[in-house]
């Protein structure tokens, strides 16, 4: 049986690379004699990361797997249209117009008959009241092997659109990465914070987070604060912003992650507007506020309530509140609830998968 798992791999993310050796081990363990490949961008870096599997390997699936990360959203850009349009058409013609039509983003693989596909810890929207975007995403969905969304959020679209899934949580939390993070050392309490940033070009507030955690920082000189950059091929703002600020960038072709991760442990609270980042830091016992610049991040602090959120409205008192205020750093009941159904999910996948090829 040959399987491949498709996401934003060799993006220089560590979020999507954490999510890469979770799935390999996931299937490695569970479903034997399988050859199993990993569809994403082209990078040299990912092969380090993998244990024999392959990559963008061009074989015929059985089973295309979608895995995790939000597959299907429509946000809305800060600038109009019209005005991206005025701007760029001059210069690039080809690249706005592929801009224009490629505003639905998406898993972007079109299924062809031949082999099922699967969605495994992913999550749905925003889709701001676009329709075509709404019905591309259940076009998509409808017809799975089997669907497991990663919120409550993700869960209620789909019983909205009456299609079945099974409510489970993102597979970070699950026990196949747990293994790789048991061992690391609780650091002691350091007063080091951690700004986990993220390129952000969609409108959801009035306010720039960006500029609004530089201000932060600028006002707050007595604070220990490091800037910290998930992916460098995805935030180039970000780095050009923080070049005179103390930083930190996730460099796969030189790091190994479990370095990366003891870094991040030396670290006592976090800002993070990126979602794998707060589960990190979530699951090393550290203080977090999520920075709520798309509503995943929201749902994660339902999900973790002892996790704390900076709203969309940026307000720096609000921020310096948060971080003065009694911020917990004990979440182990909320992880071990999402570790279960993380868990759940993937075992019910195995289940569908041996009952439709094993005939189990």
């Amino acid at each position: 049986m040959n399987i491949s798992i498709k996401g934003a791999y060799g993006d220089s993310n560590f979020g999507d690379d954490l999510l890469m050796i979770v799935f390999e081990d996931f299937i490695k363990a569970n479903i034997k004699n399988t050859s199993l490949n990993f569809i994403g961008a082209e990078n040299n870096y990912v092969s380090k990361f993998l244990n024999g599997s392959s990559y963008n390997n061009n074989q015929k699936d059985d089973v295309l797997v979608y895995g995790g990360g939000t597959q299907f959203f429509s946000f809305i850009e800060k600038s109009t249209l019209a005005t991206k349009i005025k701007n760029n058409i001059s210069k690039n013609p080809v690249k706005i117009l592929k801009k224009v039509f490629h505003k639905i983003s998406s898993a972007d693989n079109v299924a062809v008959p031949g082999f099922k596909k699967a969605f495994l810890g992913f999550g749905l929207g925003p889709f701001n009241n676009n329709a075509q975007a709404i019905e591309f995403a259940k076009n998509q969905l409808k017809g799975s092997l089997f669907i497991g969304v990663r919120d409550q959020v993700s869960y209620n679209y789909c019983n909205d659109w009456n299609i079945e899934s099974f409510l489970g949580a993102d597979v970070v939390f699950s026990s196949y990465f747990y293994k790789h993070i048991q061992n690391v050392s609780k650091s002691g309490d350091t007063n080091k914070i951690g700004i986990i940033v993220r390129d952000w070009d969609w409108k959801n507030s009035p306010a720039d987070y960006q500029e609004q955690l530089i201000q932060f920082v600028n006002s707050n000189p007595h604070l220990d604060v490091t800037f910290i950059v998930f992916a460098k091929d995805k935030d180039p703002k970000w780095i050009k912003r923080i070049q005179n600020y103390k930083s930190i960038v996730w460099h796969p072709e030189t790091m190994q992650i479990i370095d990366f991760i003891e870094i991040l442990n030396s670290f006592s609270t976090f800002i993070t507007a990126r979602y794998h980042g707060a589960i990190i830091a979530g699951l090393l016992g550290k203080k977090v506020i999520c920075v709520e610049i798309e509503p995943k991040l929201r749902i994660l602090t339902e999900q973790i309530p002892s996790f704390a959120l900076w709203d969309n409205h940026f307000d720096i008192g609000k921020l310096n509140h948060l971080l003065n205020s009694e911020l917990e750093n004990n979440h182990e009941k909320s992880i071990s609830d999402l570790r279960s159904k993380a868990d759940d999910m993937l075992n019910q996948f195995v289940k569908k998968y041996n009952s439709t090829f094993n005939g189990e």
